[in-house]
């Protein structure tokens, strides 16, 4: 990966806005982090000069550049590990790839191996993008350990900043399949909320009246097992995290084996109770992927299957 340079000049007032800050909100392809790390490395240079303090304010027509170089893996990563997961595509930007469910996406508190970043070392060497920190080569965006399905992944900067850029904008279409308690009423419409973080409990998201960030789901119901499970297609206008999970607890028909946002116990029939209750992870499938090329602008579209244990829960429902 060559040096990049990115040019920014402020526009507005901005005297209440600090550089890291400002940095952040405009380049949202990269962690609030990592910007300051670029910054104390003296890698953003405001007005030609270099900059070292995160906290400097900004004031109106500065001209800020910012230098991206090479940045080395995390060393404390394993490339050795060959995680298991299926390619559906793959050029010299990105691999589009389907990641089994039970899979973490990247290195965080507790999972320091047997990550997908650490099979994307395995399989793609140093061809990855420098991520938005320096533990997550070549993610450009994440789903859950135990969500199964589609992910783009950025085999160098040009591509992560060019997908990043998607994402903010919400220009990606992304999809789900998910089996879920219930009969949802109407059986199709739109979820718009805000999503903040649970503050009873910090491993939950959770629906706010205010100080969230804007949640989006378009659902319909494809398939309905009597009156106690639903099969719905769910599609992001926005992607926060857990979002589909918080929408459909919220409305009381909770994904079938989410344990955080397990809503109630429903009168399952004794023939499929123990099967549905003790599904062991949440019932929820990427399967579609929509997005630009960022070198060649052609429109990919990508479908994944839904993977086997959740074609035994339909399998069972039907019974």
């Amino acid at each position: 990966m060559s040096d990049e340079a990115i040019g920014l000049c402020v526009v507005s007032d901005a005297k209440k806005n600090r550089l890291d800050k400002f940095l952040a909100s405009e380049l949202k392809f990269l962690s609030r982090t990592k910007i300051q790390n670029l910054i104390s490395e003296g890698l953003v240079r405001v007005n030609g000069i270099p900059e070292i303090h995160e906290n400097y304010f900004l004031k109106k027509r500065d001209e800020i550049f910012l230098t991206q170089h090479e940045t080395n893996v995390d060393q404390s990563l394993n490339p050795d590990e060959n995680v298991k997961f299926s390619i559906l595509y793959e050029d010299e930007d990105l691999l589009v790839i389907d990641k089994p469910a039970g899979v973490v996406v990247h290195p965080g508190a507790g999972n320091f191996s047997g990550t997908l970043v650490n099979g994307l070392l395995f399989y793609c060497g140093e061809s990855l993008s420098s991520g938005s920190e320096n533990s997550r080569p070549g993610i450009v965006h994440r789903i859950d350990k135990d969500t199964s399905g589609i992910l783009v992944i950025a085999k160098n900067d040009f591509a992560h900043q060019k997908l990043a850029q998607q994402f903010a904008e919400h220009s990606i279409r992304r999809k789900y399949v998910c089996f879920c308690y219930g009969i949802l009423q109407p059986e199709r419409g739109r979820i718009e909320t805000l999503i903040s973080r649970d503050k009873s409990n910090r491993l939950r998201m959770a629906i706010s009246k205010s100080g969230g960030k804007n949640a989006i789901t378009i659902y319909n119901t494809l398939k309905k097992f009597g009156k106690f499970v639903s099969k719905v297609e769910c599609e992001l206008k926005t992607g926060r995290t857990h979002q589909i999970r918080v929408h459909l607890s919220h409305l009381g028909h909770s994904l079938i084996g989410d344990k955080l946002y397990k809503f109630k116990n429903y009168a399952l029939p004794s023939e499929i109770r123990d099967f549905v209750t003790n599904f062991p992870r949440q019932a929820l499938h990427a399967f579609f992927l929509e997005f630009r090329h960022p070198r060649t602008e052609e429109i990919l579209s990508f479908t994944s299957e839904i993977p086997a244990d959740m074609r035994e829960l339909e399998e069972r429902l039907q019974t």
